[in-house]
């Protein structure tokens, strides 16, 4: 099965890992990113999230992919 999951981002945080630990394949569940987009070509990197450009990348990435960069808590 494969799940999207767009809405607030600590709400799509919250249920994409609810559906990884009811034993959904991380890899089968995708988010819905938005950021501000400057260039459109990933030059800038205003919408840069860790290794991935939401606008040549996204905006819908694969969970497995852009976790370690949602899961980041502030101090």
């Amino acid at each position: 099965a494969v799940t999207f999951v767009c809405g607030p981002e600590i709400m799509m945080r919250f249920v994409a890992q609810a559906m990884v630990d009811a034993g959904a394949d991380p890899g089968s569940v995708h988010v819905s990113l938005e950021r501000n987009m400057q260039c459109a070509v990933g030059h800038c990197g205003h919408c840069q999230l860790g290794p991935a450009f939401v606008c040549k990348d996204g905006p819908v990435l694969a969970w497995s992919r852009i976790a370690p960069q949602l899961m980041v808590r502030a101090r």
